[in-house]
């Protein structure tokens, strides 16, 4: 029960809520504000389980009296002291004209990808300690981790074929005013010459 509540928690609900904010925020899919109550959701549903895993595996650390698992229960600990902290950083984020706006986004995407790296790190090795039958638990988690991959992959050459096609429009659409502005001026000059003999004629 305590590897299952953290690896779909922490393991995955909270790359899930990254993965929104990332690619539907602005770009290269915008879903405003829906973007931001869906990483909201992950993120709190997450925690809860994560938690919930977390406080679990404390007692089990109690109670078992001959195993201690010193890297794995530091972690545990780190792990939840700063998906806490991200999820306090919602309550406390200041709005978009706050002039620490920007060092919030930096703070809160810092520990969000550092979270990113410790937890299947912590995973792997709780996974570890499920001698002998750890090889289903590795297989499953290696599993989401390829989807969740795949997912990623997939939406950085989406938003690399969208920024390099507006890029190219933008390139085609610059290469074609000057052209433009050649030929409206090449008229004003054709209709200003066609119609001086008309003035002459008739001051005459």
């Amino acid at each position: 029960v305590h590897g299952i509540l953290n690896i779909i928690g922490w393991g995955t609900l909270l790359p899930i809520g990254v993965i929104v904010a990332r690619y539907f925020k602005q770009f290269p899919i915008k879903l405003d504000p829906c973007w931001y109550y869906f990483h909201y959701s992950c993120q709190v549903v997450g925690y809860i389980l994560g938690t919930a895993g977390w406080g679990l595996g404390l007692f089990l650390g109690h109670e078992s009296k001959y195993y201690t698992f010193h890297s794995h229960r530091v972690l545990g600990i780190c792990i939840f002291g700063f998906t806490t902290l991200q999820i306090l950083a919602f309550q406390f984020k200041p709005t978009q004209e706050d002039e620490y706006r920007k060092h919030w986004n930096v703070y809160h995407h810092f520990l969000g990808y550092a979270l990113l790296v410790m937890i299947p790190v912590n995973i792997y090795k709780g996974i570890k300690l499920l001698k002998p039958d750890n090889i289903t638990w590795k297989w499953t988690y290696n599993g989401i981790l390829v989807l969740l991959g795949v997912v990623v992959l997939a939406f950085e050459i989406l938003t690399w074929a969208v920024f390099l096609y507006k890029k190219c429009c933008k390139k085609t659409v610059e290469e074609s005013s000057p052209r433009r502005v050649e030929i409206e001026e090449d008229s004003k000059g054709q209709t200003n010459e066609g119609s001086s003999p008309r003035k002459t004629e008739v001051e005459e």
